[in-house]
This record gives structure tokens, C-alpha cells and sequence, in this order.
């Protein structure tokens, strides 16, 4: 008589997003099965396509959050109340505080991991200009205050919840998607790429694809209270990366000001356009033995996964 392997069960929220999908993916081709939080109908259509099980609700049905939470190996917390169109985080703090009470009650004292997302960009830059990392001291003045989601996180390990936290590079890129593809879109529909200030500043990146991985690696072997840069790459400046979508749509960069670029897009817009960010991702190399595989940003755009979509937007 054969015993049948337990296949393990995975949560997440976010799951039909840009990053989620991947992970939603990659996941299922690890052998997990795939519960993803779901608000639409077409959210649960894309669910359905990746062989996942779409979960109607959102991030205030909170008893589907402890329900789902509680039956699960694992939880990966992607979705966030906030958006970029929002002056403040704050607004959104209140449903975000309540989700990850949700999910948190249902995993204390069980060891069962729940990985949760934050951004490399709530530290502050090197003043030499080095590379930072996980143990770098926050950015007193940051873009928005997400980092307070960050703090709250991890002060869940202190009541017996095995939380890790992965912080994103604020260029996820690859598959031809993500914030490269946005200002792709936008610099169609303008008539050039705009960057700030010269673009002098670095940019941290990482593929979409090894983004997708290090939250399943930290799943696996995250210990509680450790917080992961999600780091493919720190030496390319702004500027790099503007003309490079210059040069695939054939048009000019133009170079405004940031008392333009706050004028035109707003603050929150121009300070993460400006942003110097070098996060190290050695700690996941080291500790969970992740190692980013994806193509370049540069060369995605100029070679890879962009080339399409510069060439549909050319045609328009």
C-alpha cells in the first residue's frame, strides 16, 4: 500500500497580478496547489488559466482571509489597499493593518510561513553611494509610509507567526510588463521619454521571474523576522534606462526638471522617478541560496520581452 504524497497548499493575495501570476505559475510547477484571492470575474478567469483556485474577495473579507489562511501550508501576502495615485499611504494603512491581522491570527504559534512584501525604496541611499541592504537605516523622509507595514510585519514574529519579508526593487521588470511597460505606454502616447533631472540616479531591478522565485525560496527557508532584498541589479542609472525605451520606440528623451515633473505628475511620481536606490540582494544569495537568472532590464528592452510591446506601440 502506497502512501499519497500531501501536496502543499499556497494563499496568496495579489495571486493574479503582474508578480502573482508568476508566482501563481511557478508555484504549481513546484507541486503546490494555488488558492489566489480573487475580486473579479476576470481575475478569477486568469486564476482558472494558471490551474489555480480563484477565492472571491478582497482585502476587507476578512473572514475569507482567516479561513483561507487557516487551511493553508503556506501564505504570500502581495495585495496592498494603496496605490501610486494616492498621495498618502496612510489611508490605506487601516484595511492593509486589518488583512495581515487576519492572515496573521490564523498562522500564530503553527510555523507555517507567510511571506510579505515590502519595497527597497523605504531605505535610505548610501551617502558614498555604495550599495545598501537589509540592515540599512530606513529613509527618514521616504516616498510614502509603506514602511510602517514593513515594521508591523515583522513585529508579528515577536507573537509566534513565522512572517518574511521580501522587499521589492521598485523596477520589477520581464514578460513584457510592470511599471517599464507603463512608461512605455506613456512615452507613446507623449511623444518622448521624459527623465528627471539628467536621470543620474540608480535604480535597483529584478526580473519578474526571480522576483517569483525568492518569495518561494523564502517560504521554504525564511526564518522568522529576516527581511530579503529582491536586488538583480544596482548599476543601472535612470538615465539608462529611458533612453533605452527611447531608443526601442524611436523617440527623443526630453530632460525637465524635478519642479516640472512635480508640477506635471505629481510628488510622489517625480520623487520615485528621482530616487537613488542600490539594495544589495546578497543576503538572499547567500542565506537562501537565490540567485537572479533573468535577462538584463537593458538588454529585455532592447532584445527581449519589450521589443513587442515597442513595436505594437510604434504602430499606433
Amino acid at each position: 500500500m502506497t502512501t499519497q504524497k500531501h501536496q502543499k497548499r499556497l494563499f496568496m493575495t495579489g495571486a493574479s497580478g503582474y508578480i502573482g501570476s508568476v508566482i501563481t505559475e511557478l508555484a504549481i510547477a513546484d507541486g503546490y496547489h494555488v488558492h489566489g484571492l480573487s475580486r473579479t470575474e476576470a481575475s478569477d478567469a486568469k486564476l482558472g488559466s494558471l490551474g489555480a483556485v480563484p477565492v472571491r474577495g478582497d482585502l476587507s473579507s476578512l473572514d475569507v482571509l482567516r479561513h483561507e489562511s487557516a487551511e493553508a501550508d503556506v501564505v504570500i501576502h502581495l495585495a496592498t489597499a494603496y496605490t501610486l495615485s494616492e498621495p498618502s499611504y496612510d489611508a490605506a494603512w487601516p484595511v492593509d493593518k486589518a488583512a495581515l491581522d487576519a492572515v496573521a491570527g490564523s498562522l500564530a504559534g503553527t510555523d507555517k510561513p507567510l511571506v510579505m512584501t515590502s519595497g527597497t525604496l523605504i531605505v535610505a541611499a548610501d551617502p558614498a553611494g555604495a550599495e545598501t541592504t537589509e540592515e540599512s537605516p530606513e529613509d527618514p523622509e521616504p516616498i510614502n509610509s509603506r514602511g510602517k507595514a514593513e515594521q508591523y510585519a515583522l513585529g508579528l514574529a515577536r507573537r509566534g507567526v513565522r512572517v518574511t519579508v521580501v522587499r521589492l526593487a521598485p523596477y520589477v521588470y520581464g514578460r513584457g510588463g510592470s511599471g517599464v511597460r507603463l512608461f512605455m505606454n506613456m512615452a507613446a502616447e507623449a511623444g518622448g521619454v521624459t527623465c528627471v533631472d539628467g536621470g543620474k540616479n540608480h535604480i535597483t531591478a529584478v526580473h519578474v521571474d526571480d522576483a517569483a522565485r525568492l518569495y518561494l525560496q523564502a517560504a521554504r527557508s525564511g526564518k522568522a523576522g529576516e527581511v530579503f532584498n529582491a536586488s538583480g541589479a544596482t548599476d543601472v542609472t535612470a538615465r539608462q534606462l529611458f533612453e533605452a525605451m527611447a531608443e526601442a520606440l524611436r523617440l527623443p528623451v526630453w530632460d525637465i526638471t524635478f519642479a516640472d515633473a512635480e508640477a506635471r505628475m505629481g510628488e510622489t511620481f517625480a520623487l520615485f522617478l528621482t530616487a537613488e536606490n542600490r539594495a544589495s540582494g546578497a543576503k538572499a544569495a547567500k542565506e537562501l541560496g537565490w540567485q537572479p537568472e533573468g535577462r538584463g532590464v537593458l538588454e529585455d528592452i532592447s532584445k527581449g520581452s519589450y521589443q513587442a510591446v515597442a513595436e505594437v506601440l510604434r504602430k499606433k
